[in-house]
């Protein structure tokens, strides 16, 4: 059994708005981009023998078994070929014309269904005129881009030009590339001169790799089965998510890593079967089941992450999680100014904190000469040229914090808030989201800020002041907080939790399984008001 090593877990870097779909679970295949194996000039298949040929309505159309001691070699060949008027119906026939009649730089090439004989090696299109004239060759000038050319120990096996996708499959199901096996199918996309590779594979067959990639497959059978239904989820609600690159996921944490037929495992491959085609579904249609490590605590709406709100993605209080990643980064001042560019000598930080998920809403830096505010997920991605990298999560606080203060640091009952208008100060329950006021018209028209009982100062979401009702409404309150470089030369950032902290936690459905959970619940636990069917 695999060791467990913390780096594999997905702490899954979305930036896209989470959308409804109503998509049904009825294709079959999906497209995986390989990001070794994107936008280069040479592709090498360790395989001793392949199938080419090309897709048609989504299925391998197989047209020639290539055989090679040392592999195949792909690449792109010139754009001036002859091609000869000969038709032939396998890649056999063609080969036999070739070897019988064949002179310097010919080649067979399969154009859509058919086989041709070409000509290659020409600069131009009178380069190639002339070669017809001198040798009184029977055929036409063609003058064609993104040809694939198949080779073996530098000889031109095959090339392809057609109108749809050129394949590659293995008698066994099994290709290599960078020494690492894959089920079913490569395809090779062409653009603007560069090649990748893409894999083309059942979607069963792909969370095989997905779930022991994203998970430890040591954990609790049950938090296997939700990791695998939500990784389902994510398939389906994504399928296109790379479609401007000719594939619909990558293999990365931006969607779900996937390392092939090697990180596949019995247990998490027996969690995938046990719960083959069951999915969560809102309202009837399939969720966008993000999920990411640890959330220390609280997950997030998903508003506070991305723009929308989506009514199934809200903050949980997550008492069960345990293991979750524990943190801290420091920072010199002259370091964040540098980071920060333009603003000068970054003197000030201060945050915004969710009174609510312990979350940071809005981070920003005083420089001398101005300032930078950031917010939501770029809060994270903005430490990313840093040594470290990007923040591990948002839910973290500033050593030394200088709270913003009224002076008043009473602490009768902390979860009371005043919002204060010019006309009188309203108290508030944050508790129980309770408005203990009965004027909410007032309510309604004050600004935005309040004052606890400990002398913090805080602000109040747009949704509690515009949507109040029946003087009850959930609202976040915001805590400010600053550290000056006055008092420090460094910073300190503690956190806790790993990752965006919408939807599921990782570790959070490994403790509820634990604790007897079933898989479905863990999913109606993270996911609000979801059917698991």
């Amino acid at each position: 059994m695999k060791k467990f090593k913390l780096f594999i877990l997905i702490f899954v870097f979305i930036f896209f708005v989470p959308t409804k779909h109503t998509l049904a679970n009825s294709q079959k295949y999906v497209k995986v981009g390989l990001s070794k194996s994107k936008n280069v000039k040479n592709i090498h298949i360790d395989n001793q023998s392949i199938l080419v040929g090309y897709e048609s309505n989504s299925e391998f159309v197989n047209k020639a078994r290539l055989v090679s001691s040392t592999g195949f070699d792909i690449e792109l060949l010139g754009n001036y070929y002859v091609k000869s008027s000969n038709t032939f119906s396998t890649y056999d026939e063609a080969l036999n014309f070739l070897n019988l009649n064949g002179k310097e730089n010919m080649f067979v090439m399969l154009e859509n269904d058919s086989w041709k004989i070409y000509v290659n090696g020409f600069n131009s299109v009178l380069d190639a005129k002339n070669y017809i004239s001198k040798n009184n060759f029977l055929g036409e000038v063609c003058n064609i881009s993104n040809v694939i050319g198949v080779y073996s120990n530098n000889n031109l096996l095959m090339g392809y030009y057609g109108n749809t996708k050129f394949q590659i499959k293995e008698d066994n199901e099994r290709l290599s590339i960078n020494n690492k096996l894959y089920r079913n199918v490569f395809e090779i996309n062409v653009n603007s001169g560069l090649l990748s590779v893409i894999n083309v594979i059942e979607i069963e067959e792909y969370l095989y790799s997905v779930v022991p990639s994203e998970i430890p497959s040591s954990w609790h059978k049950e938090a296997l089965k939700a990791q695998s239904v939500a990784a389902r989820n994510f398939v389906y609600s994504n399928l296109g998510l790379h479609s401007n690159e000719g594939f619909d996921l990558c293999d990365t944490t931006h969607c779900q890593v996937y390392n092939g037929v090697s990180s596949e495992n019995d247990e998490t491959t027996k969690a995938v079967d046990e719960t083959k085609g069951v999915l969560a579904y809102y309202n009837n249609q399939i969720i966008n089941a993000v999920y990411y490590s640890s959330n220390g605590g609280y997950s997030e709406n998903s508003e506070n992450v991305w723009a929308e709100k989506v009514d199934y993605l809200r903050a949980v209080k997550d008492e069960h999680e345990q293991g979750g990643k524990v943190w801290e980064r420091s920072f010199t001042f002259d370091e964040l100014s540098l980071l920060a560019g333009n603003i000068g000598n970054v003197n000030e930080i201060i945050l915004e904190n969710s009174n609510v998920t312990g979350r940071v809403l809005s981070l920003t830096l005083i420089g001398d000469s101005g300032k930078k505010v950031l917010e939501k997920e770029d809060i994270r991605t903005f430490f990313s040229k840093s040594s470290g990298g990007s923040l591990e999560s948002r839910n973290f606080s500033l050593q030394n914090s200088s709270t913003l203060s009224n002076g008043n640091n009473s602490n009768n009952n902390s979860n009371l808030i005043y919002v204060v208008d010019s006309k009188s100060i309203y108290e508030l329950d944050t508790k129980n989201s309770y408005i203990m006021s009965s004027n909410l018209n007032v309510v309604k028209d004050s600004p935005k800020i309040a004052i606890d009982k400990t002398g913090n100062i805080v602000s109040v979401d747009n949704t509690f002041i515009n949507n109040i009702n029946d003087n009850t409404q959930t609202f976040e309150s915001i805590k400010t907080s600053s550290v000056k470089r006055v008092n420090s030369s460094s910073v300190t950032f503690y956190g806790k939790g790993w990752g965006h902290g919408v939807g599921m936690s990782q570790f959070g459905a490994n403790s509820l399984a634990q604790k007897g959970f079933t898989y479905k619940e863990i999913l109606k636990y993270y996911y609000t008001g979801i059917e698991v069917k």
